[in-house]
């Protein structure tokens, strides 16, 4: 144990430091180093991986066994092993994000804020400070709001009435989930867009985030009316929220730091030569550090300053063991992606694609139900959109334009996140509410998920004529 945590930190090190180099200075050892210790961390933290990871890195190392039959064996196992490497070290890059977040006082009283709401406008409060928190703290937010919503939904508050309490623990983890379901499409900091701005040629986030955004807060909505009108809009007797004592102040406070770091990444991107994810990578360490100072500012500098070295020496090595799973499953799919890319021929996919009869807006509703189904039976979103946007390249020549492909994909990510029983958000959400993520995400979501689907099919038919 204690050699499994001796060498987890400084493999993940050399991993970000190895992509980092290979991206900036275009040093091609440094990929294939950062690729032997990304390969070495799986096999140290195999013991702790979730299953979900496990297969996925077996698919990967399965599918580099055919990379003799390529084209070019040796360009497609770079491509494999960069993807999977800038990936991997964009996650690492948030994890900073992710510790100031966690011991910030700021974000607490924020989602105190958004709990303790009256009924008509908690849903929505909730469900939107969910999309805003996860952009700094992903996985994270679940956790800190969740938690927030076991304490205080309990038997006295609901005034013994073990009826309203399972109401409110519904209501509020439907908005949590949904609300985290949408950071797909509306993240600069998200793996889908990192992924997708990756594998599709010419897609820029100055296209795809704003239209995102849009769909985001138009699915998000959605739920509210469906809450709104399913559900009593007003406490009982007796059970008025008191929402007096919460200030607005650290949700202004959170906002201009969110702010912040996103213009930061956007001004870096514009004014130099890296892509946005590339522009993430290099400033979320940046001001998860300073965020960190920062909480200690009362201390005075000297003071500051020596507690973030002890907090960076305590709370660095407590990342890593959340981070074995995502970082094994987004190298397993960056892998896996580039490899079947590589082994495919486009005319395959052309010649798949005309036997189905399918083709531009109808090819996309076809890879949006498929993302979905797959997902309802363990196949991650990381994997089939990765696949997916990989197969369908050059998009033109599937009748498609790369902001449509992308937003289609975007779409089917956020529905999976919301249906299937397998992911993390449902996994985690159904614990904190006590009932089975089946139960969760087929019986609880199952209106809004078809509510929703109608809705993007609609939404994405009237935008063909836009993109």
């Amino acid at each position: 144990m204690l050699l499994e945590r001796s060498l987890a930190l400084p493999l993940l090190a050399t991993v970000l430091t190895g992509t980092l180099l290979y991206q900036l200075a275009n040093l091609e050892p440094a990929l294939w180093v950062a690729g032997v210790a990304l390969i070495l961390f799986i096999v140290v933290r195999w013991r702790r991986l979730p299953q979900s990871p496990r297969i996925l890195v077996g698919l990967a190392l399965f599918s580099g066994v055919f990379l003799p039959w390529a084209e070019d064996p040796w360009g497609v196992l770079r491509t494999a092993f960069d993807r999977a490497g800038y990936f991997s070290t964009f996650l690492i890059a948030l994890s900073f994000l992710r510790l100031a977040a966690q011991r910030s006082r700021m974000v607490r009283r924020c989602g105190a804020l958004a709990v303790n709401q009256p009924p008509g406008r908690r849903y929505g409060i909730l469900s939107y400070t969910t999309a805003l928190f996860g952009l700094i703290l992903n996985f994270g937010v679940l956790h800190l709001l969740g938690l927030m919503v076991t304490r205080g939904n309990t038997l006295a508050a609901a005034n013994g009435q073990v009826s309203i309490q399972r109401t409110r623990q519904r209501r509020m983890s439907l908005a949590m989930l949904r609300g985290f379901a949408a950071l797909p499409m509306t993240s600069p900091f998200s793996i889908t867009l990192a992924l997708l701005l990756t594998i599709i040629p010419g897609l820029r986030w100055q296209d795809i985030l704003p239209i995102g955004f849009v769909t985001a807060a138009l699915l998000i909505l959605i739920g509210w009316i469906q809450d709104f009108r399913h559900n009593p809009r007003r406490a009982p007797p007796g059970l008025a929220t008191d929402t007096r004592h919460y200030s607005w102040r650290p949700a202004v406070q959170l906002v201009g730091l969110i702010g912040l770091l996103t213009s930061s990444a956007f001004l870096l991107e514009t004014r130099t030569d890296l892509s946005l994810t590339l522009a993430v990578i290099l400033t979320s360490p940046l001001v998860g550090i300073g965020w960190l100072a920062w909480q200690g500012n009362r201390a005075g500098m000297p003071g500051a300053l020596v507690l973030l070295g002890r907090r960076l020496k305590s709370d660095i090595p407590n990342q890593v063991a959340p981070l074995s799973g995502e970082v094994s499953l987004l190298a397993g799919a960056g892998f896996l992606g580039a490899a079947i890319s590589g082994l495919v021929t486009e005319s395959q996919v052309l010649w798949l694609v005309s036997a189905l009869h399918l083709d531009g807006y109808f090819l996309l509703i076809a890879a949006m139900v498929l993302t979905v189904a797959l997902g309802q039976v363990g196949f991650n979103p990381i994997v089939s959109v990765t696949l997916l946007a990989s197969a369908l390249q050059p998009v033109a020549a599937f009748g498609l334009t790369n902001e449509l492909l992308a937003l289609g994909l975007m779409s089917a990510w956020c529905l999976t996140v919301n249906s299937s029983p397998f992911t993390i958000s449902v996994s985690i959400v159904g614990y904190l509410s006590q009932v089975s993520p089946r139960h969760l995400a087929w019986n609880w979501n199952r209106r809004y998920l078809l509510v929703s689907f109608a809705f993007l099919c609609v939404w994405l038919f009237g935008l063909q004529w836009l993109y």
